[in-house]
Formats: C-alpha cells, structure tokens, sequence
C-alpha cells in the first residue's frame, strides 16, 4: 500500500470515527487500528468489519480485476454478510490473522463482498461452489482469474487449512497455469449453462402441481411438522403456494402439512418467543436450536404465511404469531425515517445466541416468583438447559393447552394472552438491558418492499392502521430516496446515501409493493409509480431476444460471467415469478393508467411463462413462486381486493367482527370506474347480467342468513323489457352467515362465495365474470 493511499484511508478513519466498530484485535492504546484498507471507504456494515484487517482488502469492482491482471496474481474473493455466524469465525480466525494475511497479501489481490449488495454476482460464484464442492454456504471462499473466472470454490476454513490451500494454490498458479484457465473456463461455462439456459417453449405437466404437492407430502417431518431433516428452513415459497392451493381447493391434506410447519415453527426456538419474529433457521429437527440472526425477509414472507393461515383457519394462534412478528417489525427494525433495517446478527458478547437465551436465575431477576414460575413451566426451562447451559424458550404444549394449564384467573383465552403479554413484555426490557446483537441499517430495497406489502396486506385483515402507516412511509421514502430522476432504482439506502444498481428484485418487490398500496389506499398514484417503475425494468431486464427477465442489471462494476434468468426460488421468493405477477396486476388494473398507447404486458406475461415451463416441468420443487404466479395468471386472483375487466370493477371483500358465535358478518364492497355500470340484484329482461352472491355449491358448513343489497341508483333504459335497475357508482353488499350442522374441520371456519357481474357502459357490455372469495 503506497504512502498516499494510507494517507487517504485514515483521514476517512479519522471522519467515521465512532459510526462503526473497529472489530480486530490489532488496536493500540489510543484505539486506533494498526492495518487499515480500501474497506475503510465502504458504507456497508459487513465490509467496515474487515475495514482494519491486516488484509489489503478490495471491494468488489474493477480495481482489484486491474491489480490482478497487473500484477499477475489470482484473485480470492471472500463474499458473507454482517449478521453471519460463521463469516465472523473465519474474520478472527483467518482475516484478522497476520501469519494468514501475509500469504495473501504477497500471492493474491483479496476481494470482499457483501452478498446482500449484490445477489447476483453471489449467486453466481454459490453456483460455482456448489459445482466443485457439492454444497455451499457462508462465508464463501472462492480463487478467481483476473477476467473473474473461478478455478477453486469452497466455504470456511480453519486457519491452518487455509494457509495450506493459499500455499497449493499458489503452487499450482505458478506450475499449471494452462490447467487452471481450461477449468476456470470450463467451470464458467457450466455456471452460463445452469443460470441463464434458453430452453423450447412447452405446456405445464397436467398433474404437476398434484404430484410435487403429494411429493412434499411424503417428505413430511409428521412429528415437528416441515420437511423432513435437519437444518430446517421456514420454506416460505413453498408455503405461499400450498396456501394459494388450498384457498382455490379446500384440499385438507396440504393445509395439515402447513398447520402442523407453522405450529412447530411457531412453538420452537426458531421463533423469539420474546419479542417475536423468527430466526433464519433452525440446526435441528424440532425447530429447537436456531442459528440466531433474524432477517427483514423472513419477517415479511412468514408474517404473510401467518397471516393467510389464520385467514383460511381462523387459528387464532396463527394470528398472535402474525402480529407479534410485523409489531416486532415496527418496534425493532424500522428506521427513524420508514423503512427497515435488513437483519440482526446471531453473535453478542462474542458469542451465538447469547442476547436470546435464559436461566432460571435470569428469569427469577426479571419477574415475581409467580410469574417466574409460570414461564419455567410454559416454556421448557431447566437448570441444565437446552443450549450451552442455558434456555432457548419455546412451547412444548401447544396453545390451546397453555390456555388450560396458564393459572390465569378467570381462565379466558383473553386473559391468558394479556397475563402472558405483560410477562413477555417485562423479559423484553429485561433483555433489551443486555449486549445488543450487531444491526445491519442497510435498508436494501427488495426485502423492504416485500415488508410493505405484507404490512399493507395484514393491515386491513388484522384491522392495524398502524401498519399501513409503516407501510406508506416506507414506501415514501424508498421513492424519494432511492428512484433517481430517471426512474432508475438503486438497491441500498445507508446512512442518508444510496448505492449500488438495483437488481430485478428490487424493482419487482417495490412494484408490488406499490400495487398493494393502491389497492388498499385507492391512491392512484402508487398505481402510477408502480408502472414507471416496471417500464423501466422492462428497460433494464427484459430479454427481447429470448423473452425473459434477467436479474442482474446490464452495466457492471467488474467482471460479469453470466446475466441470470434463474426463476427458482431461494430462501426468498423468486424476482422473475414476482416480476410476473407485477405484470399480471398491472394488466388488471391497466385501465386505471389512462396510457394513450399500450403497455404490452399481456405479451410479455405469455413469452416469460413460455420460455420457463421446460424449467419448471423438470424442477417444479425448485419453482413454486412461478407455479403461484402462473395460477394467478390462469384462474385470477384468490385473495379479498380483486379487479376485474382491466380495473373497471374493484371488489373488495371483508369480515366484521360478530358478538355471536358460528356467525359472519362480511361486507362486500364494488368500486366501479367512471361511466360504467352494474344492473341490481334481481334486475330482470335485457341482456346484462344481475349481480349475484351467493355460496359456491361445494360449500356445506355455512348458510346465508340474510344478504343485503343496496337499491339501485340509477335505471337503463331498455326497449325490450323496461327500465333496467343499475348501480353507476360504487356500492356495499352485506352478507350475513351461519355455520351448519356439518362437522367441522380445520377450515371450516371460512366460506367460499361466488359473485358474478357484468361490466357495461353505454355502447357495449364486456363479458360476464364469477369471481370465487374464500373467507
């Protein structure tokens, strides 16, 4: 490192001074790091942890490419992220190790990389990894040539092991050059072939979704509920799309296999059973033992999972679950500003797991002896522990025998949650006393955008205007701070500044965001930004040649192998399926843009789900957000806010809260455009369709009671048979439902109605339409 570039490191020190720790152990009496490198010049968390490494670190861009092909050296490029467990052993172990240091300092140019900045270039060297290595993970350790090409992938290593790999590879960079550029190449072109293969076009197998839903069946943890094995992961994908399943196809099965995943997610220690919201993962079977780092993502994928359950159950456990986890949402990981935060780490005090576990003297400092007591025995805690001699909390009854056995006067499922509430509230200022865990304040658009649309989704169901005031400030401020006045995106806001291009999810989550706002708000003009931002994506992603969605933007700052157009989803929902979905929403409601020319997304929906179906047919495991995305397209909408007829028609369906028991009241709100009607219930002659709501035929657990329609407001003129009795403006039906004799089941607390109506204005009438609400 020259004199001048250290000269500039530490006057950018000596500026950020405070804003960040100085994690090494390399420190003299003043504080002051003895190593610094060009990390010092990032805003991202994960990167300023490594800013004072002995190791002359790069980031990722083209400097350390250019040092590289120079200096004739190969490239590592070590990628994590700030809240990773084992990404800060290999930092002590190996990065913040002289002895390791001084062999990459001397025989490669260092790259680190937060994955979280770019998941694409992250994707693509996973991908390498798991080439050669059969499995990967974080931190991940991949030997690269000076045009990016990687030779050599794996994840962590030992100290020891590591100085011993350098040195092999450094061996072979100098004796078998040839051999490592044919592998590197050959290595790539696998990555091209796996992320971005150009497959026929097809049709969907008949019994598709059938045969992989019975397939995850078979896989079924029956005990613990999820997929069988350990480590487990929420799998909030495939979660989305057996709840869409069962909401189109009361298929009891497949709910049995979500109820039992959330019930034992939600009892176990993967749950913070304190605070709410989940854990990213547990390392065990029984949801017991998590890795302890909590992601935005998850918040918002299981808040969503949560609450579409309790929507088709009524498990009122589901619903706890729910608000607990989007309120600790808004309590711990919002910015001052709006927005949220992307995770927290697992480590405090130098160890995993240590901000969340209990002792039994811990809990008796915290509470009565009483209520000490009563957590001891609700949520399994002993002297010996269950984890490094202490207690992860979680639920070995379920909760409706915690109700029974809570010692709660008055014996209430009311009075129980509130008793339970205070206690939890008195541990949470207990614990928020204690070394807080490392927060990473980046707010990265994609993982906000799926928390707005979950928190504008609920808000309405869960009746929490609270949420959706969360919702639209987050949604503000990504549009005033992160939409350039060109209508790009860029993915991270950090400390009042942006960076880094956005990618498609990005661009697609924030769409749908928007979408989800008008549709909630009937504020047109998140309507409106939820169009300029998906023409701008179809700039920036849309391969006209192959017709489909790339996820990474085209303009680099270093070295790119391949432009994904993987449409599999991972630990977050796939950007090409909810991209797909943006364009299918935005189709329904494309008359409300009032555009003097067309938007062409009907198009593109058709070519993207096309050129995917080979994809899907051979891995449809892998692609469940496509499959939701493509019932979406295929039967329409299944939710409570549906459009029909391009948005002429808005339908939005709700249920009131009923003093009786085995009884709904819902509320059916229609919203029509300017200069179109409905003819009236019981309208008769003519040629336009009545509306009509009723039960669907199959439904046998509820029976209408009364259902109310306004009068008419106006009346069509017609030769035939008179004058026709017409709604032109918007209008509410209410529906009163009692449940039958039929024996219940664990969704039998919900109705499936149909609604049919037909649009007309004064020169035509548009096809009919039997819309099908389950609530």
């Amino acid at each position: 490192m020259t004199n001048a570039l250290e000269t500039k490191l530490r006057k950018v020190e000596a500026e950020k001074a405070g804003s960040y720790d100085k994690r090494t152990e390399h420190l003299d009496a003043q504080g002051k790091g003895l190593f610094i490198n060009r990390l010092i010049l990032e805003d991202s968390p994960y990167l300023l942890q490594h800013a004072h490494n002995p190791v002359n670190w790069y980031a990722w861009g083209n400097d350390a490419f250019e040092a590289a092909a120079v200096e004739d050296k190969p490239v590592f490029l070590s990628i994590g992220y700030s809240t990773c467990h084992w990404c800060h052993v290999m930092e002590v172990e190996s990065f913040d190790n002289v002895e390791v240091a001084e062999v990459l300092n001397r025989d490669f140019i260092s790259i680190k990389m937060d994955r979280e900045q770019y998941p694409d270039i992250d994707e693509i060297y996973m991908t390498a990894v798991q080439l050669m290595s059969g499995h990967g993970g974080w931190p991940m350790s991949n030997f690269l040539l000076a045009d990016g090409k990687p030779f050599f992938g794996a994840t962590y290593f030992p100290a020891a092991s590591f100085i011993a790999l350098l040195q092999k590879i450094t061996d072979a960079w100098k004796q078998q050059p040839d051999e490592l550029r044919a592998r590197a190449t050959q290595i790539s072109e696998a990555i091209d072939r796996i992320l971005s293969d150009r497959k026929e076009a097809g049709s969907l197998g008949p019994d598709l979704l059938d045969n992989m839903l019975k397939g995850l069946l078979e896989r079924e943890d029956s005990t613990y509920g999820g997929l069988a094995g350990a480590p487990k992961f929420p799998q909030e994908p495939l979660l989305l799309l057996m709840l869409d399943h069962v909401r189109r196809s009361r298929d009891l099965s497949v709910f049995g296999f979500v109820e039992r995943a959330l019930t034992g997610m939600a009892r176990g220690g993967i749950y913070d059973q304190v605070a709410g919201g989940f854990h990213r993962y547990s390392v065990d079977a029984q949801w017991l033992v998590p890795h302890f780092e909590k992601m935005l993502y998850n918040q918002s994928q299981l808040g969503l999972v949560y609450l579409q359950a309790y929507q088709l159950s009524g498990n009122k456990f589901f619903r706890r679950v729910c608000e607990q986890t989007l309120d600790y949402v808004l309590r711990d990981m919002q910015l001052p500003e709006g927005g949220f935060y992307s995770a927290t780490d697992a480590d405090s005090e130098g160890e995993e797991g240590t901000f969340f576990t209990w002792t039994i003297e811990e809990l008796k400092q915290a509470l009565s002896a009483a209520e000490a007591r009563l957590v001891v025995e609700l949520y399994g805690v002993t002297e010996a522990g269950n984890f490094e001699g202490s207690n992860i909390l979680n639920l070995p009854k379920s909760h409706l025998e915690l109700e029974k056995d809570g010692g709660v006067d008055g014996g209430s499922e009311d009075n129980f949650d509130s008793h339970l509430d205070r206690i939890l509230e008195k541990l949470y200022l207990a614990r928020e006393r204690r070394v807080h865990p490392l927060r990473d304040d980046k707010l990265i658009v994609a993982w906000t955008g799926a928390m707005i649309t979950t928190l504008a989704t609920a808000a309405p169901v869960l009746q929490r205007p609270d949420w959706l005031q969360a919702a639209q400030r987050a949604a503000t401020l990504v549009w005033q701070r992160n939409v350039a006045a060109a209508g790009r995106l860029h993915r991270i806001y950090l400390n009042n500044a942006v960076s880094i291009a956005g990618q498609l999810e990005d661009y697609a989550n924030y769409c749908q965001a928007l979408i989800t706002l008008f549709d909630v708000t009937d504020d047109r003009e998140y309507l409106r930004q939820a169009a300029q931002l998906m023409d701008m994506a179809l700039i920036e992603f849309w391969d006209e040649e192959n017709s489909g969605f790339y996820l990474s933007p085209e303009q680099h700052d270093a070295p790119l192998l391949t432009r994904s157009r993987n449409a599999s989803d991972g630990a977050t929902l796939s950007a090409v399926a909810t991209a797909v979905q943006c364009l299918l929403m935005l189709e329904q409601r494309s008359v409300l843009l009032a555009r003097s020319q067309g938007h062409g997304y009907e198009g593109k929906i058709d070519k993207c789900i096309a050129t995917l179906i080979a994809h899907i047919n051979d891995n449809p495991m892998s692609h469940p957000g496509m499959l939701r995305a493509i019932s979406l397209y295929q039967n329409g909408s299944a939710g409570e806010i549906q459009t029909i007829d391009g948005g002429r028609a808005k339908i939005a369906i709700s249920k009131i809260e009923s003093s009786a028991d085995n009884v709904n009241l819902l509320e059916i709100v229609v919203t029509l455009e300017s200069g179109w009607h409905i003819a009236a219930a019981g309208a008769s002659g003519g040629e336009i369709a009545a509306i009509e709501l009723d039960l669907a035929e199959t439904e046998t657990h509820w029976r209408v009671i009364r259902c109310d329609y306004p009068p008419a407001n106006a009346a069509l003129l017609n030769v035939d048979a008179g004058n026709t009795p017409i709604y032109e403006e918007g209008f509410t039906i209410k529906m009163e439902l009692a449940r039958t004799e039929s024996s219940a089941d664990s969704l039998s607390a919900t109705a499936e109605l149909v609604l049919k109506l037909q649009c007309c204005n004064e020169e035509n009438c548009l096809l009919p339409q039997a819309l099908r609400f389950r609530i």
